[in-house]
């Protein structure tokens, strides 16, 4: 869920990367997640730089990077 196309898109694409990372990093043992108030910080950092990568990508699917 976001509030714009490039944010759901940031959210969707590291969502998976994340996902990943958390399955790698269990194997090593126990993890300590963030806590509420450490995810909102960490969303809002992230979210003023959802537009570098959202150009980014836009412009690798012109080319037919991704196609």
């Amino acid at each position: 869920m976001g509030i714009s196309l490039p944010q759901v898109v940031f959210r969707a694409i590291y969502l998976e990367v994340n996902a990943r990372l958390q399955s790698e990093a269990m194997k090593l043992g126990s993890i300590n997640f963030l806590t509420s108030e450490e995810a909102r910080l960490a969303a809002a950092g992230n979210d003023i730089h959802v537009l570098r990568p959202w150009m980014l990508w836009k412009n690798e699917i012109a080319k037919g990077k991704f196609a």
